[in-house]
C-alpha cells in the first residue's frame, strides 16, 4: 500500500512473547531535490573577487589587479558509488585582468582558469539524535592564477582567491548540513515514534483486551543515498503483554541513547488473552466425558460413567465435581460423586488442559462399602481424575476466526493491522474467580502498516 505520506510497511508472525521481541521499522526518506534546491540557492553566483593594486620590484612598477571567481552552471548532487556520501559539484571559473601603470600598461595581460569545486558528504547521527554532516572538498585549476608580465614581474591572485572560495564552501557547508538536519528531522520522528510505541494496544478480541507494549530499544540504521533520496530507517524494538479490560496507566520512558544498527526483520509477536467462564468449561469437559467408560476390575464387571462435571476455582487449583455411575448386572444403578482438585496444566500441542497434582475424594453419603470400595480403586480414580480434561480447540478456533475477521484493524493511532491469523496455541493460564483466563500465542503472517505522517514523514 503506497500512499502519499509514506508507510512503513511491518510483516512478521506472531508467536509466543517470552521467546520473541517485536519490532517496527519506520523509512524515512530525504528527498534530494530538497538539499539540491538549497545549495542552488545558496550557492552564490560570485565565489571571489580581487581589486587592488600591487607594487613590484621595490615600488618601481605598480599593478592593477581585477577580476571575478564566478560559477558557471547549477549544483549538481549526486550520491557517491557505496552510497555513503553525497557529492556536490560546483563548476567555476575565475577571470583577471594584469594592469601595469604608466607605460607599462602595454604589458597588460588577462588570465584565470576554471576548476570543478567537489564536495563529499557524509551524514552522521550524534548521540542526543541529531543528524549532522561531514564534509571535505577540493578543487584545482584548469591552469594557474598567475601571469608573468616580463621584467621579472610575475603577478598571482592563488592564494587571495583560494581563501575566498574556501570561505564560500564553508557557508555552502553550512546550508546542507542545515539541509539534511531539518529534512531528516531524526530526533522529532525518533521521539514521536517512541511514544506512540509506548502506547497500549487494543485487541480484536471477542471481550475487550489490551496489549501493553514495553519497548525496548529505539535504532537508525546508517545513513544510505539513492539517485533521489537520503534514506535510513528507524527501528522500534518492543515486547507485548496481552491482558482482558483496559490497559493500566504506565508513565511513558524518555527516549533512549541512539543505537546505531542494521534494521531488524520486521515482526510482531503477540499473544492474546482468552477468558474461559467455568459453565463452559464444564459443558466442555461433560461432552467428552460422555462419551468414556470404565471397567470396573471386580468380578461382574461393572462401569463406571461420567454424568456431569463442574467446575470452580480452588485458589490456584480447579476444583472438578464429577458426578458417576456405577453400572451392573442385575439392575445395579449407583450415583455417586467425586471430588477432584488439581493445578490446570497444558498439554502438549498447546489446545487441552489437564490436572496436576491431582487429589480425589469419593462422597459417602448413599454408598455402600462395596461400592466405595471401588471406588477408592486407584485405577478407577485415575480413570476420573482424566476426565478432568478440557479441549479447548473449539474456543480458540471461536476466538481466531473472530480476530481474522476484525482485520484490518487499528489497535493504536496511525497503526493497521491486516494479513491472516493462523491458528493460536496455548503458551499460559491462569485461574480467576470468575473464568480461567488462557493466553493463547496466535502463528500467522501480519502485515502493519503505520502512517508516517504522525513522524513527519515524506
Amino acid at each position: 500500500m503506497r500512499r502519499l505520506l509514506m508507510p512503513a510497511l511491518l510483516t512478521g508472525i506472531m508467536s509466543a512473547p517470552a521467546e520473541a521481541v517485536s519490532t517496527l521499522n519506520v523509512p524515512v526518506s530525504v528527498p534530494l531535490s530538497g538539499v539540491q534546491q538549497a545549495a542552488n540557492a545558496r550557492v552564490p553566483a560570485e565565489f571571489a573577487r580581487v581589486d587592488e593594486t600591487r607594487s613590484f620590484l621595490g615600488g618601481l612598477v605598480s599593478v592593477a589587479l581585477r577580476g571575478t571567481v564566478t560559477r558557471t552552471g547549477h549544483v549538481s548532487v549526486s550520491p557517491s558509488a557505496d552510497g555513503q556520501s553525497l557529492l556536490i559539484r560546483v563548476p567555476i571559473r575565475a577571470a583577471f585582468r594584469a594592469e601595469p601603470g604608466g607605460a607599462g600598461s602595454v604589458l597588460a595581460r588577462d588570465f584565470g582558469g576554471e576548476a570543478t569545486v567537489s564536495l563529499t558528504v557524509t551524514p552522521f547521527v550524534q548521540p542526543d539524535w541529531e543528524a549532522g554532516v561531514k564534509v571535505s572538498g577540493d578543487y584545482a585549476w584548469t591552469d594557474p592564477l598567475s601571469v608573468d608580465l616580463g621584467g621579472g614581474v610575475r603577478v598571482s591572485v592563488q592564494s587571495l582567491v583560494d581563501t575566498q572560495v574556501r570561505a564560500q564552501l564553508d557557508r555552502v557547508t553550512a546550508e546542507v548540513e542545515r539541509a539534511v538536519r531539518e529534512g531528516a528531522g531524526l530526533k522529532g520522528r525518533a521521539g514521536t515514534l517512541w511514544a506512540r510505541a509506548q502506547q497500549p494496544w487494543t485487541l480484536p478480541t471477542p471481550e475487550s483486551a489490551y496489549a501493553l507494549v514495553q519497548p525496548r530499544t529505539l535504532s537508525v540504521t546508517p545513513f544510505r543515498f539513492t539517485p533521489d533520496a537520503l534514506k535510513l530507517t528507524l527501528g522500534a524494538a518492543f515486547d507485548l503483554k496481552a491482558g482482558l479490560g483496559r490497559a493500566p496507566a504506565i508513565p511513558p520512558r524518555p527516549l533512549p541513547p541512539l543505537n546505531v544498527a542494521v534494521a531488524l526483520p520486521d515482526r510482531v509477536d503477540l499473544s492474546v488473552p482468552v477468558r474461559l467462564p467455568y459453565p463452559e468449561l464444564s459443558a466442555a469437559a461433560t461432552k467428552y466425558a460422555a462419551t468414556q467408560t470404565f471397567a470396573l476390575p471386580v468380578p461382574t464387571s461393572p462401569t463406571l460413567r461420567i454424568t456431569g462435571v463442574s467446575v470452580r476455582p480452588a485458589g490456584s487449583a480447579l476444583g472438578v465435581t464429577v458426578n458417576v455411575r456405577v453400572d451392573g448386572p442385575l439392575g445395579l444403578r449407583v450415583p455417586a460423586t467425586v471430588d477432584v482438585t488439581g493445578t490446570p496444566v497444558l498439554e502438549p500441542g498447546g489446545r487441552v488442559v489437564t490436572l496436576r497434582s491431582v487429589t480425589v475424594r469419593t462422597r459417602r453419603e448413599g454408598l455402600t462399602s462395596r461400592v466405595i470400595g471401588w471406588l477408592a480403586d486407584a485405577r478407577a480414580q485415575a480413570f476420573v481424575s482424566r476426565m478432568a480434561r478440557f479441549d479447548l480447540a473449539p474456543k480458540l478456533a471461536q476466538a481466531q476466526a473472530h480476530m481474522q475477521g476484525r482485520l484490518p484493524y487499528s489497535p493504536a493511532p496511525g497503526v493497521t493491522l491486516s494479513g491472516k491469523v493462523g491458528a493460536l496455541e496455548l503458551t499460559g493460564l491462569q485461574v480467576r474467580p470468575d473464568a480461567l483466563v488462557v493466553t493463547a500465542a496466535a502463528t500467522g503472517a501480519v502485515r502493519a502498516a503505520l502512517n508516517a505522517a504522525a513522524l513527519g514523514g515524506r
